[in-house]
C-alpha cells in the first residue's frame, strides 16, 4: 500500500491519510480547548481566594482606621484639647499644667488602641505639639517624624497646610537615629471658633502590629498601597516590592495582573478600599497555582502523544483494510473495460470515468436500438395499412416483437393530411420540414392517445406525407358508438391542434372493420374519403360513409355546357370583370352547392375551367399589342391547386388581374387613337375638304364615333382642334406680312375667305388685318 502511496502520490490513500489525520486533530484541539479551559478555571478559583483574602484584610484594617476616626470625634470632645486652642506664646505655668493634662488624657487614648504607635496633638497659634509624653514645637516634630530622612521642613509642612486637613501617609518615625516604618493619620479638629487656626490630631499607626493579625500564606506576601501606588506597609521586602511594583497596571477597584519579581513570575492580586482608598495588595508566586496546571499540561501531552499513537496504527490498519476491495475492483475494470490505472488521477476519479464511459455506450446502443425499433415498426405498420403483409404470416409474434398489442378486433383509421404547420412552420428547407413533420407527429400521436383514454389503443405511423392512426376499438362498444367514438377523437385532436399549434390539417375517418387483415380496408376508405378535400376544402373533417353516401346519390355529370363556357371567354375578353365573376359563382353553386359532384367529376371540371383560361388568354394575347405570359404562369397555378374553393379564389385574382389589364389595354388604344388623329389633322389640315367624315374614313371609324371618342378623351371638339391648327399655321403666316389675307386663307385650307375671318376673329378676338398690324 506504501509502494502505491509513493507511485500514485493522487491516490485515494492520500485522501484517506488526510481525512483520517484531520479526524485525529479533533480530540487534540479538544484537549487544548479543555487545558486553556481549566487554566482560566483555576487562575480564576485562584483569584477568587485572594480576592477573599484581601477582603478580610480590608475589613480588618478598615475597621480599626474606623476606631481611629471614632477616637479622634472623642479627642476633639475633650475639655482640656479644646480650652488650649487659643494659647499663645508664651505659655504660663497654668500653659504648661494644661500640658501635663492633654498628655495624660492622650495616654489614655493611646492605651485603649495597641497599633498606636503615638499621638500628637499640634497647635498652630502657639507652634506647639503635644504628645502622651512630653510637648515639642513643629520642627521638633520634623524631627521625629517625616516620609523620608532628606525631607526638608517646608516640604514636610505643606502636609498640614490647608482649611481642612484629612489625610493618610507613610512617615518614618525616628527613635535613637533608628527609622520606624509607620502610618500616620492626620486630621483637623474644628471647634465652634472660626477665627482661631484648627488644631490638627496625628495619630502614628504601628505597621507591624496593623499586619501581624492578617492571614498568611507561604511565601506571599501582602502590600498596602495609598492612593499615588505608595507602599504604606508590607509583611516583607518592602524595598524589593517597590522596585518591581507596576503601578501604572494597577487602576480599577480589583484586579489581577502578572509580573516579573527576579525571574520568577507572581500573580499580583489587588483590592481598593472605599473608606481610605488604599490598595491591598497580595503578591503570590505564580509556581503555587501553577502546579496544577504544570500536571494538567503533562497529562494533556502525554493523551495527544497516545492519541495520536493509537490513531496512526489504527489508520494504517483500515486503509489496508478499506483499499483492498477498491484495488480488486480496479483490477476487474481494467481486465475487462480495456482502461489502464496510470495513477494520473485517483480510483474514484477513474472508476467513475470508467462507469461513465459504459453508461454512455449503453445509451448510445440503446438509443439505436429505439432507432431502428422505430423505423422497424413503422414500416411493420405501414404495410399492415397497405395490406402487404401475407395472411399466413405468424402476425402475433410480430406485434409481440414490435411491441403492438390490439385488445379487440374491431379496427379504423384516421388519416391526417398536414394543410398548414402553424407554429411549426419553417421556411428553412427540406430538411426543416422533415424535423416539423416529425415533432408534428409526436405531438399528433401524443394527443390521439391521451383522448382515446380507455375506450380505444392508438399507434401511428407516417404514409406518404400523411399522418395514419391505426385506432383499435374497446369490444364493449356499440357501432353507434363506435362511430361517435372516432369522429370525437378526430375533431377534438383537430381543435387542440388549431388552438395550441396553429396547425390546419384536414381529417378523413374510415369505416370499422373486423379482423386485423381489415385494417387495410379501413385505410383505403381513409384515403378515399380523403380525396373529398378537393370538392370541401381544407381542414375538414370528412367521414368515409357520409361522403360515399353523397357520392352515391350524386349526378352522373358536372354542370359546364359550351354556352356558358363562351359566355364566360365573352365576358373576360370584353374586361366586364362584375359578369366574369358572378358567371363563375354560379358554375360553383351548381356544381358543389346544389348537386355536389363526385370527387372524379371535381377534378374534370377543375381542369376543363383552366383549360378555359387558357384558350381566354391566347385570343386576349393574339389581339393585344402585348405579350401577357405572365397571367398564363398564373394560369398554370391552378393546376397545382388541391382544392375546389382553393382554386376558384386563385381563378378570381387571375380574372381580376386579366380585367384590369384589358381595361388597361383600352384605354391605351384610346390613346393612341387620338394621337394618330392629331398627327393626320397635322398632316391635312391644308386640305380644303378635311372634316370629320374624312378622318372616320380614314380611320374606319364613323364619324360620330371619332367624334365621341376624342371629345371624352380630349374635352375638345375635332372641328376646334382643325380650326386651332390652321389658325395656328395663319398667324405664323401673318407675322411674316408677305402674303395677303386672300392668299393665307387659302394656303391653310379655307376656300372661303370670309369663314377665314368670322373663325379668325372668333378663336383671337380681332380680324386678320388687325393682328398683322400689331
Amino acid at each position: 500500500m506504501l509502494l502505491q502511496l509513493r507511485k500514485y502520490n493522487r491516490s485515494v490513500i492520500v485522501t484517506w491519510i488526510f481525512s483520517y489525520l484531520s479526524v485525529l486533530l479533533v480530540p487534540i484541539v479538544i484537549s487544548i480547548i479543555l487545558y486553556s479551559a481549566t487554566h482560566s478555571l483555576v487562575e480564576k478559583e485562584i483569584n477568587r481566594a485572594n480576592e477573599l483574602l484581601l477582603t478580610q484584610i480590608e475589613l480588618s484594617i478598615d475597621s480599626k482606621l474606623k476606631g481611629l476616626e471614632q477616637l479622634s470625634l472623642e479627642v476633639a470632645l475633650n475639655k482640656n484639647i479644646v480650652s488650649f486652642t487659643n494659647v499663645e506664646k508664651p505659655l504660663s505655668d497654668d500653659h504648661y499644667f494644661q500640658l501635663f493634662n492633654i498628655a495624660e488624657n492622650l495616654r489614655t487614648y493611646q492605651n485603649a488602641n495597641d497599633y498606636i504607635e503615638q499621638i500628637y496633638v499640634m497647635y498652630a497659634n502657639s507652634d506647639t505639639v503635644i504628645s502622651t509624653f512630653n510637648h515639642i514645637d513643629s520642627r521638633g516634630l520634623h524631627a521625629m517624624m517625616r516620609q523620608r530622612q532628606e525631607t526638608t521642613y517646608e516640604e514636610w509642612i505643606q502636609l498640614f497646610d490647608g482649611k481642612y486637613v484629612y489625610k493618610y501617609s507613610p512617615m518614618l518615625l525616628w527613635n535613637d537615629g533608628k527609622p520606624t516604618s509607620t502610618v500616620m493619620f492626620a486630621r483637623s479638629l474644628i471647634f465652634n471658633n472660626p477665627i482661631q487656626p484648627h488644631p490638627i490630631l496625628i495619630f502614628l499607626i504601628n505597621v507591624n502590629k496593623l499586619l501581624e493579625s492578617l492571614p498568611q500564606y507561604n511565601d506571599s506576601r501582602v502590600l498596602i498601597l495609598d492612593k499615588d501606588n505608595h507602599i504604606i506597609a508590607s509583611s516583607k521586602d518592602k524595598e524589593k516590592l517597590q522596585d518591581y511594583l507596576p503601578s501604572e497596571r494597577l487602576f480599577g477597584k480589583k484586579g489581577l495582573v502578572y509580573v516579573e519579581m527576579n525571574q520568577d513570575k507572581a500573580a499580583l492580586s489587588y483590592l481598593t478600599s472605599e473608606l481610605t482608598g488604599w490598595k491591598y495588595v497580595s503578591v503570590l508566586p505564580a509556581n503555587i497555582f501553577n502546579e496544577k496546571m504544570e500536571y494538567l499540561k503533562d497529562m494533556t501531552r502525554l493523551s495527544i502523544a497516545l492519541g495520536l499513537l493509537i490513531g496512526i496504527i489504527v489508520t494504517i490498519i483500515f486503509l489496508q483494510k478499506n483499499y483492498l476491495p477498491i484495488q480488486v475492483l480496479l483490477q476487474n475494470m481494467t481486465q475487462k473495460s480495456g482502461f489502464r490505472f496510470d495513477g494520473k488521477s485517483n480510483e474514484y476519479s477513474f472508476l467513475q470515468n470508467a462507469l461513465q464511459h459504459t453508461f454512455v455506450e449503453k445509451d448510445a446502443i440503446s438509443d439505436r436500438l429505439k432507432l431502428h425499433n422505430n423505423t422497424i415498426r413503422a414500416h411493420f405498420l405501414t404495410r399492415l395499412l397497405k395490406g402487404q403483409l401475407e395472411k399466413k404470416f405468424p402476425l402475433q409474434e410480430s406485434f409481440i416483437a414490435h411491441n403492438v398489442q390490439f385488445h379487440s378486433d374491431r379496427f379504423a383509421v384516421l388519416l391526417f393530411s398536414v394543410d398548414a404547420y402553424g407554429k411549426l412552420q419553417s421556411d428553412e428547407g427540406r430538411d426543416s420540414f422533415g424535423q416539423n413533420m416529425q415533432m408534428l407527429h409526436f405531438i399528433l400521436s401524443n394527443v390521439i392517445e391521451e383522448l382515446a383514454g380507455k375506450n380505444a389503443t392508438v399507434y401511428s405511423t407516417e404514409v406518404n406525407e400523411l399522418i395514419a392512426c391505426i385506432i383499435n376499438l374497446k369490444p364493449t362498444l356499440s357501432e353507434e358508438e363506435e362511430v361517435k367514438e372516432l369522429n370525437r377523437m378526430a375533431s377534438q385532436t383537430q381543435a387542440f391542434m388549431k388552438e395550441h399549434i396553429h396547425a390546419e390539417m384536414t381529417i378523413a375517418v374510415s369505416g370499422v372493420h373486423s379482423d386485423v387483415y381489415g385494417i387495410s380496408q379501413s385505410y383505403h376508405e381513409a384515403l378515399e374519403a380523403l380525396e373529398y378535400r378537393i370538392v370541401l376544402g381544407s381542414g375538414q373533417l370528412i367521414p368515409y360513409k357520409e361522403k360515399s353516401m353523397e357520392s352515391a346519390q350524386s349526378q352522373r355529370n358536372y354542370y359546364y355546357p359550351l354556352s356558358v363556357e363562351q359566355q364566360l371567354i365573352y365576358y373576360v375578353k370584353t374586361g366586364n370583370l362584375p359578369k366574369s365573376q358572378m358567371l363563375l359563382g354560379e358554375i360553383y353553386e351548381a356544381n358543389f352547392k346544389v348537386h355536389p359532384v363526385s370527387v372524379a367529376l371535381a377534378k374534370c371540371l377543375l381542369f376543363n375551367l383552366a383549360s378555359t383560361m387558357l384558350k381566354t388568354l391566347d385570343e386576349v394575347s393574339t389581339i393585344s399589342r402585348r405579350n401577357f405570359e405572365a397571367h398564363v404562369k398564373d394560369v398554370e397555378c391552378l393546376l397545382n391547386c388541391d382544392t375546389i374553393q382553393e382554386m376558384m379564389m386563385h381563378m378570381n385574382r387571375v380574372l381580376m388581374q386579366i380585367c384590369e389589364w384589358i381595361q388597361t389595354e383600352k384605354k391605351n388604344h384610346h390613346a393612341y387613337l387620338i394621337n394618330d388623329i392629331r398627327e393626320y389633322i397635322e398632316m391635312h389640315f391644308r386640305d380644303v375638304n378635311l372634316n370629320i367624315s374624312m378622318i372616320g374614313e380614314s380611320f374606319s371609324l364613323t364619324p360620330s364615333y371619332v367624334s365621341k371618342i376624342f371629345k371624352e378623351h380630349t374635352g375638345e371638339t375635332l372641328l376646334d382642334l382643325i380650326n386651332q391648327t390652321r389658325l395656328t399655321a395663319a398667324k405664323a403666316l401673318l407675322s411674316e406680312q408677305k402674303l395677303t389675307v386672300n392668299e393665307i386663307a387659302g394656303r391653310v385650307g379655307y376656300a372661303d375667305v370670309s369663314t377665314f375671318l368670322r373663325i379668325f376673329k372668333r378663336f383671337e378676338g380681332m380680324t386678320p388685318g388687325k393682328y398683322q398690324k400689331i
